[in-house]
C-alpha cells in the first residue's frame, strides 16, 4: 500500500508542476520565427521553428515579443500562437482565469 501511495503522490506531483512549469510561443505558420524573451534581469532571442513550438521557464513572468510587433507579458502555463505576423491567440491556464 505505502509504494502505490508513494506512486499516487509522485505522479500527482508530475502532472500539477508538468504544464505549468512553462510558457509556450507555438509557430502555426510554414516558415521559421525569432521571438525576444525578457526575462527581468536577462534577455535572449529564440527561433521558433515552421509548426514547431518553444517552452519558455517563465515562472515569474516575461515581456515576449515577436512578429506581432509588441511585447505580450506571460506567465508559467500560458500559450501564444502565431502564423509568423501577427498574434493569433493566447491562451491562459484555466486556474488563472477569473470568474
Amino acid at each position: 500500500m505505502k509504494l502505490l501511495t508513494a506512486a499516487t503522490v509522485a505522479a500527482l506531483t508530475v502532472a500539477i508542476a508538468g504544464p505549468a512549469a512553462a510558457a509556450t510561443v507555438k509557430n502555426t505558420s510554414d516558415g521559421e520565427f525569432t521571438i525576444g524573451v525578457d526575462l527581468g534581469n536577462s534577455e535572449k532571442v529564440e527561433t521558433v521553428g515552421a509548426g514547431k513550438e518553444v517552452k519558455l521557464d517563465c515562472k515569474d513572468g516575461c515581456g515576449v515579443t515577436g512578429p506581432w510587433g509588441f511585447s505580450w507579458f506571460v506567465k508559467s502555463g500560458d500559450v501564444i500562437s502565431s502564423n509568423g505576423q501577427s498574434l493569433v491567440s493566447v491562451q491562459e491556464p484555466a486556474a488563472a482565469k477569473k470568474k
